[in-house]
């Protein structure tokens, strides 16, 4: 790839100290009107003095700066053999490029800043005609491009405007002076790589083009520039504070005098809670002057992500003759963000984020996201217990703060600096000699980005927390960005590469373990509150141990939650010419052999197109702002605990039922609640007398909602829980049983009762036929089985971990060391076989009891021997292939979505029913999934409802599907090869059924090295387990 020599003159994209030519400052966003009208809509289109230039455009494209078209901002340019393009609309997915997806580079390794490539560096160019309106003349007119990737120069009626960088803020220009009558060009020259995309280098697909709004919009000649309306509390917390600020320029010809700035902020009523008028002092021609005040309202009702209770903000700027000339209208919160004693507060308490990062990401259009998607992104996150979000990692579309400040979101807006491809500090090697966070001629540059986020959502009551960027290595442009953010406004900062450094105002740590932030809380190293900015990395089956993560939140103050990584995949919707749909990820869509980050982009807790994984459950579960504690359950008292910080529970009831080996034995009417925030009530359920031996009973509880709020709808569960009762043992007594035939050759042990018949083969010591009814259940000798699919926390990167491969065909290789059968009685037998597992020198025992009348207890032993040494097991159980035929399910255990041994919590004790079909979860890259656990009993059966069940002695885990492990390893690499898909598995003639002592948890600390919890791990030391295999009839 070649390069820019040093030695060349620099053109402003390639020039790290220029970054904005003729570029209005940043402001605060807001739409200016004419008339009150249309002052709080969502959109102004259909206001007089907006017009949107979305649409089709005509779009020239080529690969490198040097074929681009030299003059193609004229006015008399020929464009007719011109391709139409959309804006907003990403290049490389619309045809015009390839989309790279990088973890971390910038285009390619090693780059040197401010070196671009110059044999790849496509420019795409744009024109487009517009008609001023009549109305518009002697107005000021401003043009807006939401987001364009990564660099622009802008011309209109043939002469240049400007230039921007900063590719997730807005860059606005005045045109007024360029504009004529009647029709008018503009034309645009972008380019997908700028010294910019040096900040730029975040984890995700690599995308240019016009990624925003378009649109053009018109003010009085005297117009509010940019105003801030800084909302706190006062120290009680009681009062609100509005400190206001509002700019008039004068873009007129002469000096303006008296204009007045009127300011109403109106409760839900529509009743003024602030009314002030503010005179404006003269402006000479091309100036500009502000005006301010503070008021201090008595008891407001207070902004929190709870309770999201906004005021409506109405502007109206009044000229010399008393005529309003413009207006502007906002929603603002009263609500307080600070850093005091050891914590975040937010109105005075130390909340615990619950939170997410979240990439812009649409399945089908790339980086430009539609409001519908981001209103249904943030539909699902208040579902799923969500409360905050940092904004990964660049300033969101001004309508995702809209819909935080309306419905409640905690925000961390994070500046658009991620450095990551020349280094990030604490993260592998880091040479702080090149990296441009050391170098004075790219400080003007990372002010230039704060500061563009600052002042574009400065009136956002959601933004609480503002980030210096990611992983873009920490130095002295750093702490002059702390420093300037500083200047404007008290409220918290951080930077997660400062460390524990004076520029962060939180030990900002990512994917630390549950050990170490312990040990932070513990050790006092520091006042300052930790906050994980990024944990429980969501890569393909994952999110294990996320219950103790917040354990630890809980208990510690100096913990205060995070952001899980991510909230959506980063995949892209495809169909393969046989019309099979798959989510392609990196290495898809790129050439071969093209340096790529194969599916790290698919860490999502929904798919792209926002269906939910099994593990979005466990955040609800886990993240319930709802506790619940049984008092004393046989008397039926509990203990319900309000953890809300700002609200109490009288929005919502509770319901209960009691069930007896999952089946519903008794419902409760309501209960009303009323525990105040950080409080509990005790309450008391009449369940009458129904308890009976040897039946297990549990307390089902649920929370829901009792009105539609926000995004919410009556009657929502917001929290559940499943509290057991004491169990009452039953008196055992012995059943009658069936007699039980047997016949004992040479090659064969076999042993038959009623519908019922099992054979034995001598020389393997494996079942090779189990009969109920007539009907074959095997389709293959079941076999020990220790090997799991991989899962993306499996794979063996940086070799953090031996490699847990050596375990995949040790159950394919046992050898019979002795076989022992015993009538026990006429109506059972026993069998005691000894296997040898070579490849791990291991010794594996098995008893099987059989009784005439089908069942057949087996009880397993694993021995590891005690002077080797192996990886820990991925599982450990039997695995069974039965018919096709047997694809119904029915389990006494936790459901309905999959879950595993460290991700089990939102999963409650219950009777379920499905197909092995719907038991799949098709991750994105094919591995271990659709898994159960704690269950009592599980049937698979045919559409006779004729079949088998598997009993656990207690408990057991079981998974089944039609696809064999091999086809998930399928490929030259075996269990290191990413790219696969769900349509490269292969269906089977069979049902591959895993029945287990137990499963390693997933993890999810990490997905390069971290294992799970060693409680959640299968050591190198001996088990036993036991389970019962049944005939399942259904009369």
């Amino acid at each position: 790839m070649g390069s820019l020599q040093a030695s060349q003159p620099l053109e402003a994209w390639q020039n790290p100290e220029v970054f904005r030519i003729n570029k209005q400052p940043a402001r605060s966003f807001f739409y200016p009107f004419d008339d009150a009208k249309n002052l709080f809509s969502e959109t102004p289109w259909g206001s007089a003095n907006h017009q949107l230039l979305n649409g089709k455009w005509k779009f020239n494209w080529v690969e490198t700066p040097a074929q681009k078209p030299t003059d193609f901002f004229q006015v008399n340019y020929d464009d007719s053999s011109w391709d139409e393009f959309a804006v907003p609309a990403n290049w490389e997915i619309n045809g015009y490029g390839i989309p790279f997806y990088h973890s971390h580079h910038c285009f390619k390794p090693k780059a040197v800043p401010p070196e671009l490539p110059l044999s790849y560096n496509p420019v795409g160019s744009y024109r487009r005609t517009f008609d001023v309106p009549a109305n518009w003349n002697g107005k000021q007119v401003f043009i807006h491009f939401g987001a364009v990737k990564s660099a622009f120069y802008l011309w209109v009626n043939g002469k240049k405007v400007g230039y921007s960088q900063d590719s997730k803020t807005a860059a606005e220009f005045d045109i007024t002076s360029y504009l004529k009558p009647g029709e008018n060009l503009l034309a645009m020259e972008v380019y997908r790589y700028s010294d910019g995309s040096y900040f730029e280098c975040q984890d995700m697909w690599r995308l240019s083009g016009i990624e925003r709004d378009v649109y053009l919009y018109a003010t009085p000649k005297v117009h509010v520039s940019d105003y801030h309306a800084r909302t706190t509390l006062d120290e009680s917390y009681t009062d609100g504070v509005l400190e206001f600020e509002a700019t008039i320029d004068n873009k007129s010809g002469s000096m303006v005098k008296n204009y007045s700035l009127e300011i109403l902020v109106l409760d839900e009523t529509g009743e003024a809670i602030i009314n002030e008028s503010l005179s404006v002092p003269g402006i000479s021609k091309g100036k500009s002057k502000t005006v301010s005040f503070q008021h201090v309202t008595k008891k407001p009702s207070l902004w929190s992500a709870e309770d999201p209770k906004l005021y409506r903000l109405q502007l109206s700027l009044t000229d010399e003759n008393n005529n309003v000339v413009e207006y502007i209208g906002n929603k603002i919160g009263f609500r307080s963000t600070e850093y005091k004693d050891g914590n975040f507060l937010v109105n005075g308490k130390a909340v615990l984020f619950k939170g997410v990062n979240r990439h812009e990401h649409d399945p089908k259009t790339g980086h430009v996201v539609s409001r519908e998607s981001m209103r249904n992104d943030a539909r699902l996150m208040k579902e799923f217990n969500i409360n905050s979000v940092r904004l990964a990692h660049y300033p969101n579309d001004p309508y995702w703060y809209q819909l935080a400040d309306e419905y409640g979101f905690y925000l961390i807006d994070e500046a658009n600096i991620e450095s990551h491809g020349i280094g990030a500090a604490n993260q592998g090697p880091y040479n702080p000699d090149i990296h441009l966070v050391n170098k004075p001629e790219w400080k003007a540059a990372y002010i230039d980005r704060i500061q563009n986020m600052y002042e574009r959502s400065k009136n956002n009551v959601s933004v609480v927390i503002r980030s210096l960027g990611n992983e873009s290595g920490d130095g002295p442009n750093i702490e002059a960005s702390y420093d300037w953010l500083k200047k404007q406004e008290s409220a918290p900062v951080i930077s997660e590469q400062a460390q524990l450094r004076r520029h962060t105002d939180a030990y900002g740590q990512m994917y630390a373990s549950i050990d170490q932030i312990v040990r932070y809380a513990e050790s006092a190293l520091d006042e300052r509150p930790a906050l994980l900015i990024e944990y429980e990395h969501a890569m393909g089956n994952s999110l294990g141990n996320f219950k103790e993560y917040w354990n630890a939140f809980e208990k510690y103050e100096a913990l205060q939650g995070g952001f899980i990584w991510d909230w959506v995949d980063q995949t892209f919707e495809k169909t393969t010419e046989s019309g099979a749909n798959y989510w392609a990820y990196g290495g898809d869509l790129e050439p071969p052999a093209t340096l790529h980050s194969d599916s790290f982009c698919a860490n999502g807790l929904v798919f792209a197109d926002r269906t939910p994984y099994p593990y979005l459950w466990e955040v609800k579960k886990v993240h319930q702002n709802i506790g619940f504690d049984a008092v004393d359950i046989s008397q039926g008292v509990i203990t319900v605990t309000n953890k809300n910080y700002f609200i109490d529970l009288s929005g919502y009831e509770l319901t209960w039922s009691v069930v007896g080996d999952g089946v519903e034995q008794v419902k409760g009417g309501v209960k009303a609640l009323s525990a105040e925030p950080l409080n509990s009530e005790e309450i008391t359920l009449d369940y009458g007398h129904l308890f009976k031996a040897g039946v297990e009973y549990f307390l089902n509880i649920e929370v829901k909602t009792t009105r539609a709020e926000g995004l919410l709808q009556a009657g929502h569960i917001v929290a559940w829980e499943q509290l057991p009762f004491p169990l009452i043992k039953a008196q055992v007594v012995a059943n009658g049983s069936a007699r039980l035939s047997m016949s004992d050759s040479k090659t064969a042990a076999k042993f038959s009762g009623p519908g019922f018949s099992m054979s034995l083969d001598k020389s393997s010591g494996l079942i090779s036929s189990l009969m109920y009814d007539g009907t074959e259940m095997l389709k293959a000798p079941p076999r020990p089985e220790f090997w799991r699919s991989p899962i993306d926390n499996d794979f063996d990167i940086k070799a953090y971990k031996p490699s847990l491969s050596v375990w995949k065909d040790v159950g394919l290789s046992t050898q019979l060391k002795s076989l022992k059968v015993t009538r026990m009685s006429k109506y059972e037998a026993k069998v005691e076989l000894e296997h040898y597992l070579p490849s791990v020198m291991a010794r594996y025992f098995t008893v099987y009891n059989i009784s005439g009348d089908g069942a057949v207890n087996v009880d397993v032993w694993f021995y590891a021997a005690p002077h080797k040494k192996q990886p820990d097991l991925p599982r450990i159980g039997t695995l069974f292939e039965i018919g096709k035929e047997f694809n119904n399910v029915t389990w006494y255990g936790r459901g309905p979505h999959e879950n595993y041994w460290d991700r089990k919590s939102s999963a409650h004790v219950g009777l379920f029913s499905s197909t092995v079909k719907d038991l799949y979860v098709p991750y994105v890259r094919p591995q271990e999934n659709g898994y159960r656990t704690d269950v009592r009993h599980v049937a698979f059966y045919n559409k006779d409802r004729k079949g088998v069940v598997f009993q656990g002695a207690p408990l057991i885990g079981f998974g089944a599907q039609v696809y064999a492990a091999e086809d998930y390893d399928r490929s030259k690499q075996e269990v290191a090869e990413r790219n696969m898909h769900p349509h490269n598995l292969i269906e089977r003639d069979r049902i591959f059924v895993n029945i287990d002592f137990k499963q390693r948890g997933v993890g999810g600390t990490d997905s390069w090295g971290a294992p799970p919890l060693y409680k959640y791990t299968l050591p190198w030391l001996d088990y036993h387990y036991s389970y019962k295999m049944l005939p399942y009839r259904e009369e």
